[in-house]
């Protein structure tokens, strides 16, 4: 008999890929807008933070696939990435940081963020049913597009009720609230 791909690890997953896709769209979509109109940022520094937050993101994945080599915790690596993720974007969220400083925090944040997607898919890997690894990736890849649709909207009403510093803090929550489900995860 065919076993069923929707597990219940697969389901957590799809939670999972949710949430990483709602904290990391918040920042990317929405961080040089509400840089700019809450923290006083000058457009250039704002889009160069982010800049370097995309680009340490792309080294993050590199760094991540060693690291995902080296180890069997997969969700350990997730979870300790992401809960220093939330405490830099709660700084973002809080204090308003010079360029240098907030470039540095968005690097930072940028590559952490990074590191986890091998881990990431590691654990999807590692939870699909024999045979069904492409139709697992399917399943929970559902997560990122549901954040693309949600996240628009949810960061943009944000910025429409003039609450620049809750797009950070807002990622902060997803951040965090995905660290608790990677205990789920494995």
């Amino acid at each position: 008999p065919k076993t069923s791909i929707l597990t219940p690890a697969l389901i957590v997953l799809t939670a999972f890929f949710t949430l990483l896709g709602l904290s990391n769209a918040g920042i990317a979509s929405f961080g040089v807008v509400a840089l700019m109109s809450g923290y006083g940022t000058s457009f250039s520094s704002a889009n160069l933070a982010l800049t370097f937050f995309l680009g340490a993101s792309a080294a993050g994945v590199l760094a991540g696939g060693f690291l995902a080599d080296r180890t069997e915790r997969h969700g350990q690596v997730a979870a300790i990435c992401f809960a220093i993720n939330t405490v830099i974007v709660l700084v973002i969220a809080f204090v308003t940081l010079p360029a240098i400083p907030l470039t540095a925090a968005m690097t930072m944040a940028g590559f952490l963020g990074g590191v986890i997607a091998p881990s990431r898919d590691m654990l999807v890997r590692n939870a699909a049913p024999a045979g069904a690894a492409g139709r697992a990736f399917a399943i929970v890849s559902t997560g990122f597009n549901f954040s693309g649709i949600v996240s628009p909207l949810l960061f943009g009403w944000i910025m429409d009720q003039n609450m620049p510093h809750a797009v950070f803090i807002v990622s902060a929550v997803f951040m965090a609230s995905t660290v608790v489900l990677t205990f789920f995860t494995e």
